[in-house]
């Protein structure tokens, strides 16, 4: 992606109307002036020559030349609506039938000259207009043919960076080839004092101007950036004081003070608050960088009237809060996965922390709205008397749904989720973050001594809803996708490894009770028809193995190399190369083996056939189990399905032996065996 956009920068660098070969013949005959970029109309030299010229006459036949003079002379200082008005009173003209063939085309050739310096400034009327032409070629000749093809094939953010990158040089430069930090910094301040010390990138070129401007339009700090906040900035002891590195390390030095001397303990929850008010302080960079980027945003619409502030503006302050967000809604949704029994006790350190990471939160917010406002004072309300309303609500909703945490839970996502919906990226995740930071300190606060992290459910509410306005702010636009896959990828597993499935619950089914239940020979369908629903019931029954035998072999490894053609295997070996070699005859002890190796160990056979893929070989395999019958009756038998993960306990049963089984029962209606999918087998001692 930087790569193609650089390529197109660099096609952009090619677009620059050269007047004397773009420019018709009928232009040179109006009187040029000096044309200063970023001077409006208003300010025009022209205009104070224009209407000081004492022999202009307006009355009679000179009237109507007025106006045409005028707006030529202001087309060509550079007045973008002039140019536009130009092109189409020349394309009006052109629509007139007492004119020829030739004198048609060079009427196109002209408006095409001005819609090309309208289009360079920006101007989305202009372009389309111009790209209309060209479609059936009209106006395009072979000298301004490489600007028709640039304009309408180049991003129109770079076509409006180039030529503001170009107005803005060409007034400072003065016709030097450089400018310099400095001078640009002018436009912001007039006071500023010149350097003393060295400064990197202190000079620019065009071509560098141009390179900076178009990644300001692309939502990035210009690479000038450094330079001119080096020479801007005014640094004091205060913002020593209100640096993040300052403050954290003023409040994990309290925190270390008040271990040694045994007043908290260390654990996971005292450092969790410490850790998210490391990333609200991260989060704090993100309005620094928006104040800068509003620099470069006054300095470049001072030479624009086509420049989105506000569409620019939203697209910077989206991609930098991507980053910092991202890592404090995981650390929300981390802890509560991997330490759920977390609970925090009130301490000096942690009120300290709550102070320093609610008022870093509120800083971070732009210009909070009234609804957020409403809420959050009525957040207050909700979690003070969240057990009342829980009372007035038990005769309405179920018992199991009816508490203080379901109320604030349903209160939360109740704002929220519309929320997310409704605004902007970059105030949803200030508006995420300032409450979380409430809602621990009313947490906090009203557990007076302790709160437990199993029943709060804000991490999970504030992570889930901030990952996915990220998500929806990394793919428009296109900024930190790699980390944002990356941190969902390490919940998803870590959510997998911290809750594993615990094992279904042993039912109280006995074999007797179900064989007498349901095995019986003369069973009406209804008695069949329930009988059905005993099944995925996890019982444990006994009985005495009859066969063992297996079902099915799989061996994907073994299928590939069989069916590559044979002169790849011969020549290859790759049985020998991923599997073993048939061992040793003499510790082999049936008759089989015994067989089986003294065959696959003739000197005679090629390598391929003394090798094998054993190794990667699944089995899943039948053991058929002959269960206690009734006093007067027939035994009935049970088909245990064992999985290879219990091999070596299968190859190790032999038949009249008793066994114990735990699996799920399925269904024997209709069939002879009763089947259970086994989950552990193993000798019964008791027998």
């Amino acid at each position: 992606q930087p790569s193609a956009e650089k390529k197109i920068r660099r096609q952009w660098k090619s677009f620059n109307i050269d007047r004397s070969v773009s420019a018709p013949g009928q232009i040179s005959d109006i009187n040029q002036a000096s044309k200063i970029g970023g001077e409006s109309p208003c300010d025009s030299p022209i205009l104070e020559d224009f209407f000081s010229n004492s022999n202009l006459k307006v009355n009679g036949e000179s009237y109507g030349k007025v106006i045409p003079v005028l707006k030529s002379q202001l087309a060509e200082q550079g007045d973008c609506q002039s140019q536009l008005d130009l092109s189409r009173d020349l394309l009006i003209q052109v629509a007139s039938d007492d004119l020829n063939e030739d004198e048609k085309l060079e009427l196109e050739e002209r408006a095409m000259y001005w819609l090309l310096r309208a289009g360079e400034q920006g101007s989305e009327e202009a372009v389309e207009i111009l790209t209309g032409m060209a479609a059936t070629g009209r106006g395009v000749t072979d000298q301004n043919y490489v600007d028709v093809v640039n304009i309408t094939s180049v991003p129109k953010n770079t076509t409006r960076a180039n030529f503001i990158a170009k107005k803005l040089f060409k007034k400072l430069s003065k016709g030097n080839t450089f400018l310099t930090s400095l001078q640009l910094s002018r436009l912001v301040n007039e006071n500023t004092k010149i350097p003393t010390q060295p400064i990197k990138n202190a000079k620019c070129s065009q071509d560098d101007l141009i390179e900076n401007c178009c990644e300001y339009m692309e939502g990035d700090l210009p690479s000038l950036d450094q330079s001119l906040h080096a020479i801007t900035a005014e640094s004091g002891i205060r913002d020593v004081f209100f640096s993040g590195f300052f403050t954290l390390s003023c409040i994990l030095a309290f925190y270390i003070h008040q271990v040694v001397t045994s007043q908290i303990q260390v654990s996971s929850s005292s450092l969790l608050p410490i850790m998210v008010l490391a990333v609200t302080l991260r989060t704090r960079e993100v309005k620094k960088k928006e104040q800068r980027y509003k620099v470069w945003t006054n300095i470049f619409s001072l030479f624009s009237e086509y420049l989105s502030i506000h569409h620019q503006e939203t697209c910077f302050s989206s991609k930098q809060c991507v980053s910092p967000f991202l890592i404090f809604h995981c650390l929300l949704l981390l802890h509560p996965l991997v330490y759920p029994d977390l609970v925090f006790k009130t301490s000096l350190s942690l009120i300290v922390v709550l102070i320093v990471g609610s008022a870093a939160s509120i800083s971070v917010l732009q210009k909070p709205s009234k609804s957020f406002l409403l809420f959050m004072i009525s957040n207050i309300l909700v979690t003070w008397q969240a057990d009342q309303l829980a009372a007035l609500l038990a005769p309405h909703v179920p018992a199991p749904y009816c508490s203080a945490d379901t109320v604030l839970l349903m209160w939360q996502v109740g704002y929220f989720v519309p929320a997310v919906l409704l605004k902007c990226g970059r105030e949803m995740q200030a508006e995420l973050q300032t409450f979380f930071w409430e809602d621990l300190t009313l947490r906090t606060i009203l557990s007076i001594g302790a709160a437990s992290i199993s029943t709060w459910y804000t991490p999970i509410v504030v992570g889930s809803l901030g990952l996915c306005s990220l998500c929806c702010m990394a793919i428009k636009y296109k900024s930190s996708r790699t980390s944002l896959i990356l941190c969902l990828v390490m919940l998803l597993s870590v959510l997998t490894v911290t809750r594993p499935v615990k094992p279904a619950t042993v039912s109280q089914l006995s074999w007797s009770d179900y064989q007498t239940s349901c095995l019986a020979d003369k069973l009406t369908a209804g008695e069949q028809a329930t009988c059905h629903h005993f099944t995925g019931l996890t019982v444990q029954w006994s009985g005495v193995v009859d066969r063992v035998r297996i079902l099915q072999r799989r061996n994907h490894v073994e299928w590939m190399v069989d069916n590559l053609p044979e002169v790849v295997r011969r020549r290859t070996d790759l049985k020998c190369l991923l599997g073993d070699q048939f061992g040793s005859c003499e510790s082999k002890t049936s008759q089989a083996a015994k067989l089986l190796c003294k065959t696959r160990t003739q000197q005679e056979l090629e390598e391929e056939q003394k090798c094998h893929l054993e190794r990667f070989s699944e089995y899943q395999y039948q053991v058929l189990l002959a269960m206690p019958g009734p006093l007067f009756g027939k035994g009935r038998t049970v088909e245990l399905v064992v999985g290879d993960e219990l091999r070596h306990t299968v190859l190790a049963i032999k038949t009249g032996q008793t066994v114990r089984t735990v699996g799920k029962l399925v269904s024997g209606v209709g069939r002879e065996e009763v089947q259970i999918n086994v989950r552990d087998i193993s000798l019964d001692l008791l027998q």
